[in-house]
């Protein structure tokens, strides 16, 4: 067994020489647990046991002389719609969020969730719009809340 404690890069930005890249394919909801144990494609056992930054499709786990091993986030039943305006999009995260749904934003964006029929039924009651679609789940743009805080005044900004 391999055991893994940090990502070495991205295949994204990694010249693997020739190697063979093998791939440990994970769903997307796997992505973020600090311990975890699998086996890749060809068959060679993995331990994950990292910090709690999530992996992201392309991480490279493991690099020797002839292989590379490298994550593949799998594709998975999506919900995805466009919002048409910015209030939309915040009402539709905010209620979303409310259900405990992770929300994916990719470029386009677009709102995509782990496919679940009443939530599907609602955006369609809603007026969303929205379609059923197979689609890898990405960490692509994330919304990072902070909160400043003084004596007088809260104030949340969003990045």
């Amino acid at each position: 067994m391999i055991l893994v404690e940090k990502v070495l890069g991205n295949l994204a930005g990694t010249d693997t020489n020739g190697r063979t890249v093998d791939f440990l394919d994970l769903d997307w909801f796997d992505t973020g647990k600090t311990t975890l144990r699998k086996k890749t494609r060809a068959g060679q056992e993995v331990g994950i046991r990292k910090d709690t930054t999530p992996l992201e499709d392309g991480d490279l786990l493991y690099l020797d002389q002839e292989r590379a091993i490298a994550v593949n986030i799998l594709p998975c039943a999506c919900i995805v719609f466009k919002p048409k305006i910015f209030k939309d999009m915040a009402t539709v995260c905010f209620e979303i969020g409310n259900q405990h749904l992770p929300i994916f934003i990719n470029e386009e964006a677009e709102v995509l969730v782990e496919f679940e029929n009443p939530l599907y039924r609602l955006l369609e009651r809603s007026g969303y719009e929205p379609r059923q679609e197979v689609r890898k789940l990405l960490k692509t743009h994330a919304l990072r809340v902070r909160r400043h805080e003084n004596k007088y005044a809260r104030k949340i900004t969003i990045k």
